[in-house]
């Protein structure tokens, strides 16, 4: 009926579907998501819509989300290695139409960062940060030095009372971030986020201590690996590894 593939983009971990030759309703989706998903952090379906291709996202709960950042870098690496795209290429998703680029460094355009608020310290465990949307909602947290000793059953909490993934993190100098997230529908701490780390990244850029010296080109430092941030002049462009397994 499909063909299912294992890829993992700097630590956040997927199974693909190729669903090109298929016709899959929701509830059959969501079957499939129980089915394969095992360990990993969601489910890719990957489905022809004239002459592009459509990433439709599932969490591991078998629920669909409207973007995962890393899984957009993963399915555009499935595309170059099974449908021989390269170069810049458009994709489609239920977060808008976005702009890939197969190359040896996977990248691929954000949706547009949506700043809704700031969070004072005692929405945040005593931290402060912000609520941001990339796709999908984000709460950012600028824990600083205690990031790797943090609870994460703070983090927990804090994903349930916002309904948004929670990260968590800490400025190492100007061009430079390490961020730890807890996902909503993955319901753990994941070793990256791509869309997290995107939020993460546009705040610290335009609204953490409003310094305008931080270049255009962000690195965060994630435990699966490490991912870049290109703030051009069509949006953010999220980069890293993805590999087939």
């Amino acid at each position: 009926m499909f063909k299912a593939y294992k890829y993992t983009a700097t630590g956040n971990s997927f199974v693909i579907v190729d669903a090109t030759e298929t016709n899959l309703d929701d509830s059959q989706k969501e079957d499939v998501v129980l089915k394969v998903v095992e360990d990993r952090d969601g489910v890719i379906f990957v489905e022809k819509s004239d002459s592009s291709y459509f990433m439709d996202y599932f969490n591991r709960d078998g629920k669909r989300a409207s973007f995962c950042g890393n899984g957009s870098r993963a399915f555009l690496k499935f595309l170059m290695e099974h449908f021989g795209l390269s170069g810049k290429v458009s994709i489609k998703t239920n977060a808008g139409l976005l702009v890939g680029r197969a190359e040896a460094e996977i990248s691929v355009q954000m949706p547009q960062p949506v700043f809704e608020r700031m969070l004072f310290p005692e929405e945040l465990a005593g931290f402060e940060g912000a609520f941001i949307t990339v796709g999908v909602p984000h709460i950012v947290l600028n824990i600083g030095a205690e990031i790797w000793n943090f609870d994460m059953g703070i983090a927990q909490e804090l994903r349930h009372k916002f309904n948004a993934n929670v990260n968590l993190f800490r400025v190492l100098d100007s061009k430079s971030f390490e961020v730890r997230t807890f996902e909503r529908g993955v319901e753990r701490e994941t070793l990256s986020c791509g869309s997290g780390t995107t939020a993460t990244g546009y705040f610290i850029k335009y609204y953490l201590n409003m310094d305008t010296s931080i270049p255009d080109k962000l690195v965060a430092r994630t435990k699966g690996g490490v991912l870049t941030l290109s703030f051009e002049s069509d949006g953010v462009y999220l980069g890293g590894g993805v590999v087939n397994e």
